[in-house]
């Protein structure tokens, strides 16, 4: 929770200093439960890319995913309850 929460303030001075509401990170900086429900989803998924991205109030991580051998982006929530393909 403390990591959510210190990447979540290290995240809002990014976003208020860029025009771009979305960054590349590192997996090792991803909250445990975010990876883990990705994983739960998409067990034999390769992560390619991992970014974070504010979208109004909401605070998203998505992962560039390849899944037998097709690509995917995946929103997942900051708590790691909605999992979910993007368009």
């Amino acid at each position: 929770m403390k990591k959510l929460l210190v990447l979540a303030l290290i995240g809002g001075t990014i976003f208020s200093s860029c025009s771009t509401n979305e960054f590349n990170i590192k997996e090792s900086d991803v909250p445990p439960n975010v990876v883990a429900a990705l994983k739960a989803k998409y067990p034999s998924a390769t992560v390619k890319k991992w970014q974070a991205e504010k979208e109004g109030e909401n605070f998203y991580f998505e992962a560039e995913l390849e899944v037998g051998g097709k690509d995917k982006d995946v929103r997942i929530t900051s708590d790691g309850n909605s999992v979910t393909e993007e368009d």
